[in-house]
């Protein structure tokens, strides 16, 4: 691995810990949120996953990164992955900031500002201009790849895991079995870390009722999975033998659907024309149920239709 891609990987850590420290305050500390321009939806919605996928992006990064101590020669493959997942964590940390300026653009919560809201959003100064330096670094630093060994397949996350593993137990069995049930696997793990922010928020903030329960769950469960399925396919989690199938492609545009429309309730319960409004748990366990099934529908047919030309 090159100077430039360690500089790379490296700026890309230093800004993914930036970033959840600032995630962290703007969103923990409540005198800061009561002020904030983008503590209500849709902005808050993006906030609410980046907050949790950036640092967890970092977090595996970093450790599959041990691999390339020593300063000797690495597999294409690896390096190729390993800065495919920087680039992902940098692309979400400038989503963000986008999302948080335009709240600020747009003035949302107008009257709820006051001399603390200048210095939240000053603080996305530094965060947009550290995202757009490590694009810069990442840039250079895949340039240096051979762009014939970027189009080969190689290896995976799973098999460096089993190598990550080797001096305390063998996981070559478990990564074969993960290979093959590697969408199974990611809604379990994406249930599970659903489940765990679920309990956080509820133990910090009381109990909000078995019907909000179910709408976090919903929404944090089927984020998790779109973003596993995305990370799969882009980052190659598991190497897959052949190309992901429609299956697949409906899952993920599904999962997806189902925050989206959560965090846009407001604006797709117009645009359907239904009367009143999102003022209820149940009616918006509904209007996201009907978005993943029409977002489901609209995909599968989307995929057979290209297939058949």
């Amino acid at each position: 691995m090159s100077r430039v891609q360690l500089r790379a990987l490296w700026s890309a850590l230093v800004l993914a810990v930036a970033f959840t420290g600032f995630g962290y305050v703007t969103t923990q500390a409540r005198s800061l949120r009561a002020v904030s321009p983008w503590q209500g939806d849709p902005y808050d919605a993006v906030v609410s996953f980046t907050l949790f996928l950036v640092p967890a992006l970092a977090g595996v990064t970093t450790v599959r990164a041990r691999l390339c101590r020593g300063g000797g020669p690495q597999p294409e493959y690896r390096v190729d992955q390993l800065l495919r997942a920087a680039r992902l964590g940098v692309a979400l940390v400038a989503v963000t900031v986008a999302t948080d300026a335009t709240a600020a653009v747009l003035r949302a919560e107008r009257e709820l500002w006051d001399g603390r809201t200048a210095w939240l959003i000053a603080a996305l100064l530094p965060l947009a201009a550290g995202a757009g330096w490590c694009l810069v670094l990442l840039r250079r630093a895949v340039r240096e790849l051979p762009p014939q060994e970027r189009r080969r397949p190689g290896g995976d996350w799973l098999d460096d895991l089993a190598l990550l593993a080797a001096p305390l137990a063998d996981l070559r069995a478990l990564s074969r079995f993960l290979r093959r049930h590697i969408a199974a696997a990611a809604a379990g793990l994406s249930l599970l870390a659903a489940a765990l922010v679920v309990s956080g928020q509820t133990a910090g903030e009381g109990w909000p009722g078995v019907w909000l329960v179910l709408v976090e769950l919903s929404v944090f469960a089927s984020g998790f999975f779109a973003f596993c399925l995305l990370c799969d396919t882009l980052l190659r989690i598991a190497a897959p033998a052949r190309p992901p199938g429609a299956a697949r492609a409906t899952a993920f545009a599904a999962a997806l659907a189902v925050p989206v429309s959560g965090g846009l309730r407001a604006a797709v319960w117009s645009v359907v024309g239904l009367p009143g409004r999102v003022d209820s748990p149940v009616k918006l366990l509904v209007l996201m149920a009907g978005c993943a099934v029409l977002a489901g529908a609209v995909t599968l047919a989307a995929v057979r239709k290209r297939r058949t030309r």
